[in-house]
């Protein structure tokens, strides 16, 4: 995944900002920009750029927006053994947030800035068989809405319309 990324976000290997070549530098092939135009692969793989954004922003960090409700959910989901991920200035439309997901332990904690104004459902997906034990919405208690998903015990809640930032901190019973 990170050598994914930096051949799209990475200047010195851009042939064209944002996209990803064919064959991405490593071992003996260097970057498509370094070499002979007659030597070079492939300047884009559309499915590359989808392949990285789709499964840390959408399954990852679950940011699922529906722009013309002017509303957002971000449920992160992050894989087993990963305990922190987090993107800044994911664009949605006209507006942008920024996303952080946290496990450790019983903990899940999620992190969202709004970058204009738009409603923002928040939450976290706790194992199967789970009980939430506590849930804190900027530090104060929060009533989940638990919803049984195909990706597991979804834990929901809807943020301040008026508040940018928004951080929902849930502990699972041991």
């Amino acid at each position: 995944m990170t050598g994914n990324a930096r051949s799209q976000l990475d200047p010195s290997l851009w042939e064209m900002p944002g996209a990803m070549p064919e064959i991405v530098p490593g071992g003996d092939f260097g970057a498509n920009i370094d070499r002979l135009f007659t030597e070079r692969s492939m300047v884009m793989q559309a499915w590359g750029a989808y392949g990285v954004l789709w499964p840390v922003i959408h399954q990852w960090l679950g940011v699922s927006p529906e722009l013309g409700r002017g509303r957002v959910a971000v449920v992160p989901q992050l894989p087993a053994g990963q305990t922190n991920a987090s993107a800044d200035k994911i664009k949605l439309g006209l507006f942008a947030i920024d996303v952080a997901a946290a496990h450790q332990g019983s903990t899940y904690t999620t992190t969202v800035t709004r970058h204009g104004r738009m409603d923002l459902r928040i939450g976290a997906v706790l194992p199967d068989g789970a009980t939430v034990a506590s849930a804190t919405l900027n530090g104060s208690p929060v009533k989940l809405k638990l919803v049984k998903t195909t990706r597991g015990l979804e834990a929901l809640a809807n943020a301040e319309p008026g508040q940018r930032t928004a951080t929902l901190v849930i502990t699972i019973a041991p």
